[in-house]
């Protein structure tokens, strides 16, 4: 409960933020909403991944360098979308650990 309640309020904060930066363009708006969306399933994810502890630490990990970077993307100050993209990697070791050690 207090994950969904502290991802809500990072939502709201984010697409507020998106709103009043971008009204004119577009395209920039959706990518901004996909990568916040792309980010609150990826911290979502989180309680699935716990079987695997290791990974789960990395998952955190990845998950923390992914928000700082999307607020630093958001707020103009860098540009690299592929740090954004990180918990990608942990998710995908994930499905790939249950292929090949799962039942």
């Amino acid at each position: 409960m207090k994950l969904a309640l502290f991802l809500a309020i990072l939502a709201i904060v984010t697409l507020y933020k998106i709103y009043k930066d971008y009204e004119g363009d577009q395209k920039k708006a959706l990518i901004d909403i996909a990568l916040l969306l792309f980010l609150l399933v990826a911290t979502g994810f989180s309680k699935y991944i716990r079987i695997y502890l290791p990974l789960f630490v990395l998952h955190l990990l990845l998950l923390m360098i992914a928000w700082g970077s999307y607020y630093l993307y958001l707020f103009g100050r860098k540009r690299q979308l592929l740090l954004i993209l990180l918990p990608l990697v942990s998710i995908l070791l994930f499905f790939g650990a249950g292929l090949f050690f799962g039942d």
